[in-house]
C-alpha cells in the first residue's frame, strides 16, 4: 500500500515536468523563432504555458497566449522620426482578440478602429479614447468596453487562461521649464538629421491630427483618462501594463496589496533625464521579475531609444533579481508562465 502511494505521489510530482517535456523548448518554439507577430499571421505558441511578447514601438506590445492575441495599445503606424517596425496596420488584422488602450494620445490608439473592424476584436479603453473610437463608426458597440479603472466586475475581462482588470493610472507630467529645454534639444538634433521629405511631413500631419482632443479632455486625460491593466493567469502568473509614466495611483497601489511582486511588468520609461525616478517608483511598487519598457523610444528627434543602462543600474542596486529588457522591434520575448524560463529571440 505504501509502495503504491509513493508511486502515485511520484507520478503526480512528475506530471508537470512531463507536460513541459512534451512541448518544444523555448529555443525551438516556432513562435519564438520568428519576427512575424501572431496578429499578422505568425504562429501562436504550441506550449499552452508559454506567453510570447513583441514590442511594436512606443508603448505597443503584442501578447500571444494559447489561442488569444491581445494588443496592448494600437499605434502600429509610426511617425517619420520613429524607428520603423516594418509591419502595417492592415497586416496586423489576421488574428486579434482584444485591444487594450492606455490613453487617448494618437500614438496609443490611432489604428484601433481599423484593426477592430477587420478582426472583430474587443476594444477596451477610457471614456476619452472610446469617444473617439465610437465616432469613427468602425467598431460595433458590442465590441467596445469603456472603463475607468476603479474596480468592479464590469472592468474585469476573461480570456482563455487569464483575466485582465482595468486599473486607473496617471499620465506622465513633465515640468514646463524642462519641456522648453527638451524641445530646444530636439530641434537641435532634428537640424543635424536633416528635414523630412514632403511625403513624410504629410504622413506625420495625418497621424498627428487623427485624434483631436478638446481642452477639457486633455486635462482629464492626465488623472482620469489613463488606464493600466493587471493580468492574472490561471496558473498564478501575474503581469502589469501601463503606457504612461505616472506617478503611481491609489488604484495601482491597491491592486498590489497583499502581493510581494509580479512576474512581468510593462513599465514606462519616458521623460529623458527625469525618467529614472518615475520608473523606479513603479519598480518598487510592482517588483517585477522581468521588466519590459514602454514609451522608451517615443522621444521626438533627440534619441532613437532611451538608454537602458542607467535604469538597469538603478534596478540592479535595489532589485538585483529583476531583469530589465529592451527588446528590438518585433523580437519575440518568450516566458514559460509555469517554470518562469525566459527566452529572448533575435
Amino acid at each position: 500500500m505504501r509502495v503504491a502511494a509513493a508511486a502515485l505521489t511520484a507520478l503526480a510530482l512528475s506530471a508537470p515536468a512531463f507536460a513541459q517535456s512534451s512541448y518544444p523548448a523555448l529555443d525551438q518554439e516556432p513562435a519564438c523563432q520568428t519576427l512575424m507577430p501572431a496578429a499578422a499571421g505568425g504562429p501562436l505558441p504550441r506550449n499552452p504555458d508559454v506567453i510570447v511578447l513583441r514590442f511594436l514601438g512606443v508603448s505597443n506590445y503584442e501578447l500571444a497566449y494559447r489561442d488569444t492575441v491581445v494588443l496592448l495599445d494600437a499605434g502600429i503606424d509610426k511617425l517619420a522620426w520613429w524607428a520603423p517596425n516594418n509591419i502595417t496596420p492592415d497586416e496586423m488584422t489576421k488574428r486579434v482578440n482584444a485591444i487594450l488602450i492606455g490613453h487617448a494620445h494618437g500614438e496609443h490608439l490611432w489604428d484601433a478602429p481599423l484593426m477592430a473592424e477587420k478582426t472583430g476584436a474587443l476594444v477596451v479603453g477610457d471614456p476619452i479614447s472610446m469617444r473617439w473610437i465610437r465616432g469613427t463608426g468602425r467598431v460595433n458597440d458590442k465590441k467596445m468596453a469603456v472603463v475607468k479603472g476603479l474596480g468592479g466586475e464590469s472592468e474585469i475581462f476573461k480570456f482563455n487562461g487569464f483575466t485582465v482588470e482595468a486599473v486607473q493610472g496617471h499620465h506622465n507630467i513633465v515640468p514646463d521649464e524642462y519641456m522648453r529645454k527638451d524641445r530646444a534639444a530636439a530641434e537641435a538634433v532634428g537640424a543635424l538629421q536633416g528635414k523630412l521629405t514632403p511625403e513624410q511631413q504629410a504622413h506625420d500631419r495625418r497621424l498627428g491630427g487623427m485624434v483631436p482632443l478638446d481642452a477639457q479632455e486633455r486635462e482629464k486625460l492626465i488623472t482620469e483618462g489613463t488606464i493600466a491593466y493587471f493580468f492574472t493567469f490561471d496558473n498564478g502568473f501575474k503581469a502589469f501594463y501601463t503606457d504612461s509614466a505616472g506617478p503611481t495611483t491609489e488604484a495601482e497601489k491597491k491592486i498590489m496589496q497583499g502581493r510581494t511582486g509580479i512576474d512581468l511588468g510593462f513599465i514606462p520609461y519616458y521623460g529623458g533625464e527625469l525618467a529614472i525616478p518615475i520608473t523606479m517608483e513603479y519598480i518598487r511598487l510592482f517588483k517585477p521579475a522581468v521588466m519590459l519598457p514602454t514609451h522608451h523610444d517615443g522621444h521626438r528627434n533627440r534619441m532613437l531609444d532611451m538608454p537602458m543602462g542607467p535604469l538597469n543600474l538603478a534596478i540592479r542596486d535595489e532589485l538585483p533579481k529583476s531583469k530589465a529588457i529592451a527588446p528590438l522591434l518585433r523580437t519575440p520575448v518568450c516566458i514559460n508562465t509555469v517554470t518562469k524560463e525566459l527566452y529572448l529571440g533575435n
